[in-house]
């Protein structure tokens, strides 16, 4: 059993509270992400579980056993850090059997435990060799197989993959999964990067300034976002947000700029309880296009063409929707074949069977039974 239960956990360094106070539970074999932007609290809540950071308030078990007072030795987990934390004077297979050695297990067991992680990641030919000697993803290979030989209830990494190139770390996320797929154990990864975030996780925890935002799966993250927030750290490029006032009977949402977008009509009853009332819409890049063809809730407007990122596989057009000085600008999604010029007047769809709103005060999403 190696469940994960933080209870009203808080951290306070002095008067700033880094922490605030969360509640989450991470399942026995899941992997769980915490994401968010610099500064919002991710690693110390992954150094408080791990037992590095002492916590202000509240309470962590592992495996059913609180661990509050515990030291990280103790607490059967181990941590995968950004800067692999490799003894330099080491060999690579001295590296592994390291903790093992610590802990006085029998020299053939450490034998057995260090060839099978290393058969496991591919690098038993690299037994010999220092860190110095390594490239950046084989000092994480070596970094991850130090952990996996240690046998533990949870494995903890901290932002790993954010020394490599952008090829590296696409190969390396992948190995990563395989490596959980394959182990089971549970596993909770701390990074900046959405893409990590969304192809690796079971569940996500989302977090800004200390606060846990939304708990869900990939798909709930990106597709039903609990606040603007979410939205716009989710999806590259992120969700377009424009002013909004939701009018008449609830049909009609009136977009700043002029632009007046039929409500579909799943939604009406839930907008209807909002009339008058001003909120955010938002909608994504990949419901922004080119009509297609005519179907319930695809509205086409007139837009023009300001800017064009041509990406191989498709293109991103920065669109203005409308004819009015302050029209919203939105991003959308074009295959290449499109052929957007800056400049250009085109008519435009959006698809509304995917739209959101938000509160304007508390950024948190407008949602009803048809959303």
């Amino acid at each position: 059993m190696s469940e994960v239960t933080l209870n009203h956990v808080a951290k306070s360094f002095g008067p700033v509270n880094v922490i605030k106070g969360i509640d989450l539970q991470i399942k026995s074999g899941e992997f769980v992400v915490f994401v968010g932007p610099s500064g919002c609290g991710k690693s110390t809540l992954l150094r408080m579980i791990a037992g590095l950071e002492s916590i202000t308030s509240g309470k962590i078990s592992i495996g059913g056993t609180i661990v509050n007072d515990l030291p990280p030795r103790l607490r059967d987990i181990a941590m995968v850090f950004q800067d692999y934390a490799l003894y330099p004077h080491k060999s690579v297979f001295e590296n592994m059997a390291f903790g093992l050695r610590l802990r006085k297990l029998p020299e053939h067991e450490i034998q057995t435990r260090v060839n099978n992680a290393a058969g496991i990641l591919q690098i038993n030919h690299l037994f010999e060799r220092k860190p110095r000697e390594l490239s950046g993803g084989q000092r994480q290979r070596v970094a991850m197989g130090r952990a996996i030989v240690r046998q533990p209830k949870a494995f903890l990494f901290d932002e790993p993959l954010s020394n490599l190139d952008a090829l590296l770390r696409s190969e390396m996320r992948v190995e990563i999964k395989k490596l959980h797929h394959r182990l089971g154990n549970t596993i909770i990864y701390v990074t900046h990067d959405q893409v990590e975030a969304m192809t690796l996780a079971d569940r996500i925890v989302v977090l800004q300034e200390g606060n846990l935002v939304q708990y869900d799966t990939p798909d709930g993250i990106y597709n039903r976002p609990a606040a603007k927030f979410v939205a716009g750290f989710t999806g590259s490029p992120p969700m377009n947000f424009a002013p909004c006032r939701i009018g008449e009977g609830g049909r009609v949402l009136h977009v700043a700029g002029g632009v007046d977008l039929p409500v579909p009509a799943r939604c009406v009853d839930e907008c209807a309880r909002h009339i008058g009332r001003e909120v955010i819409f938002g909608l994504r890049p990949e419901h922004i296009g080119v009509p297609t063809v005519d179907a319930p809730g695809i509205e086409r407007i007139d837009g023009s063409v300001l800017l064009v990122e041509p990406l191989g596989a498709e293109t991103l057009g920065l669109i203005k929707l409308g004819k009015h000085d302050k029209a919203a600008e939105v991003t959308g999604r074009f295959e290449p074949d499109a052929r957007l010029q800056v400049g250009q007047n085109l008519p435009i769809a959006l698809d509304l069977n995917h739209f959101h709103l938000f509160d304007c005060k508390t950024g948190l999403a407008i949602r009803g039974n048809g959303w």
